[in-house]
C-alpha cells in the first residue's frame, strides 16, 4: 500500500479489469495514480468523522487507516494493523469517479458565484438556491451511494437527538 492512496495501481488495475472499466484502462499510470491519491483523500475527507476507532499512527498518519479501537457497525472488533478491504474498494471507486471527473468529489463552492437564473436565446433557466452558506454547501456534496454501501460496515451508527425535558 502507498503511503498517499490506499491499495495498490496493479490492484486498482486488476479491480476495474474485473468490472471492464474501459476508461481507467486507457488513461495513463499517471493519470490513475493521481485519481488513486484524490479518490483516498475524498473518502478520508468525507467518511473519517463516521469512521470509529482513531488512527493507528496518530494525527502524523497521512491515511485514515489502520485505526484502533475501530469496530464494525456490528460491534466486531478490527484489529489495530487491519485494512479493510472496503475502504481499499470504496477508494479505488472514488478514484475512477475522479479520473472521469477530476475535482467531482471535493468541489469547491463560492457563493457570490452563485447562477440563480442564466438566459441563453430564448431559452431560460432558475436553479434553486440555498437560503445558507451550509446549505449551499450540503447541496454540492456528491451523494454516493456506490461509496455509501461499500463503507457502510464501518460506519458509525446515526443515532436520532433525543430531548429530555
Amino acid at each position: 500500500m502507498s503511503a498517499s492512496f490506499y491499495g495498490t495501481l496493479a490492484a486498482a488495475d486488476a479491480y476495474f479489469a474485473d468490472r471492464a472499466n474501459a476508461a481507467w484502462a486507457a488513461a495513463s499510470d499517471g493519470d490513475r495514480l493521481a485519481a488513486l491519491v484524490r479518490g483516498s483523500q475524498a473518502i478520508d475527507s468525507l467518511y473519517e468523522p463516521r469512521f470509529s476507532g482513531r488512527r493507528t499512527g496518530g494525527y502524523e498518519q497521512v491515511l485514515s487507516w489502520p485505526r484502533r479501537e475501530a469496530a464494525t457497525v456490528s460491534g466486531e472488533a478490527i484489529t489495530n494493523d487491519a485494512m479493510p478491504v472496503v475502504v481499499t474498494y470504496a477508494a479505488y471507486e472514488a478514484a475512477a469517479l475522479e479520473l472521469s471527473e477530476p475535482g467531482s468529489l471535493t468541489p469547491v463552492i463560492v457563493a457570490a458565484r452563485t447562477v440563480k437564473r442564466e438566459k441563453v436565446g430564448p431559452l431560460e433557466t432558475e436553479y434553486a438556491v440555498a437560503a445558507t452558506s451550509g446549505e449551499m454547501i450540503a447541496a454540492a456534496k456528491p451523494v454516493l451511494t456506490m461509496l455509501d454501501g461499500l463503507l457502510y460496515p464501518l460506519l458509525r451508527p446515526v443515532l436520532p437527538g433525543i430531548l429530555v425535558v
